[in-house]
């Protein structure tokens, strides 16, 4: 009789002693009791380990140099003994049952390849209840067929394009993927910084179904360390421009998936070019306009690409000018 796990489940975790504990706990609870935990530490500089030393026995504790959440997560699937992979952010946290419903899921639909949940917010007050409530969440839209009590797998005709034009993706914790759907899609790219789990469930939507449970079995805390200012915001353009580009690298794509593509890094593109022109950076801005008009022509491009061969003083000028007529406009709406 095998002694190998069902489930492995992969906690990779950078500096994020003041949370991990719990999460690990939110794991050991877990009514299934056919897993193993690995804890992959990318090269964190706090006190993670004291912290995971009380359970050190229940778990695999593995901590190399800081590679970034792709190199963290390959390192769990390369020592993973388990069928089913399971991932869970370091400051996240399980419902109890959700690797028993999970797995009952996937074992009743052999023809699934990748089961994800929903999830409820807590940390930060947010606009949403659950992450299928989330402001332009598009997943309860895709064709679905029932399987079970809430319950469904995607029968689009092609999941990989609905989630490329999107823009959707799935948050590592609520996911659990059949291992051998590794071994055909490949590792997570350790190119890319940020977005490689977005990456990821656009490879893996290529070759396999999709199912889902819209029940909240995964708690996802909301934190202030995101985006806010223009630099990170073209730092996240240019890193989902690189991660799209490389997404051929990993897979093939048809006619139509591929001019999918070409239409959305054509709107990263537009993004990056904008933000460095709202900053006058002129010749930066030209070289990624000038690549998104190429992939996808509109007069807004165009507009602002001509606008990039002006002298910067002139373009200072020009778009204070604009500012004070929005202002001017503004002043006469309420005066109205």
């Amino acid at each position: 009789m095998s002694t190998l796990p069902k489930v492995s489940v992969i906690i990779p975790t950078y500096k994020c002693a003041r949370f991990i504990g719990e999460a690990v706990r939110s794991v050991l609870v877990q009514s299934f009791r056919d897993f193993e935990l690995l804890v992959i530490d990318d090269g964190s500089t706090d006190n993670t380990e004291e912290v995971i030393q009380p359970y050190r026995r229940e778990l695999i504790y593995l901590a190399g140099p800081n590679r970034g959440a792709a190199a963290a997560r390959n390192a769990g699937l390369r020592i993973a003994q388990g069928d089913l992979i399971a991932f869970l952010d370091a400051d996240d946290l399980w419902h109890r049952d959700k690797i028993k419903e999970q797995v009952a899921l996937m074992d009743a639909n052999p023809e699934i390849g990748v089961c994800y949940t929903n999830f409820t917010p807590f940390g930060l007050e947010t606009d949403y209840a659950t992450g299928f409530d989330e402001r332009g969440n598009p997943l309860r839209n895709y064709a679905r067929r029932t399987i079970g009590p809430h319950s469904y797998v995607f029968t689009s005709s092609s999941l990989f394009e609905d989630l490329l034009r999107d823009q959707a993706s799935f948050k590592p914790s609520t996911l659990m993927v059949r291992k051998q759907c590794f071994e055909k899609v490949g590792p997570f790219d350790e190119t890319i910084s940020i977005c490689e789990d977005a990456q990821m469930c656009l490879r893996l939507a290529k070759h396999f179904n999709y199912g889902y449970m819209d029940c909240c079995l995964v708690q996802r805390r909301v934190r202030t360390d995101t985006l806010s200012s223009s630099a990170d915001s073209r730092r996240y353009a240019a890193v989902h421009i690189q991660m799209f580009e490389n997404l051929e690298r990993w897979i093939a794509l048809s006619k139509s998936e591929r001019r999918a593509l070409r239409r959305v890094l054509a709107g990263y593109r537009f993004a990056a070019g904008y933000l460095d022109f709202s900053e006058y950076r002129l010749a930066s801005s030209r070289h990624h306009l000038w690549k998104s008009l190429k992939a996808c022509f509109g007069l807004k491009i165009i507009f602002y690409l001509s606008m990039t061969f002006l002298p910067t003083e002139l373009v200072k000028g020009l778009r204070f000018l604009k500012q004070q007529l929005a202002k001017q406009d503004s002043f006469l709406a309420l005066t109205k």
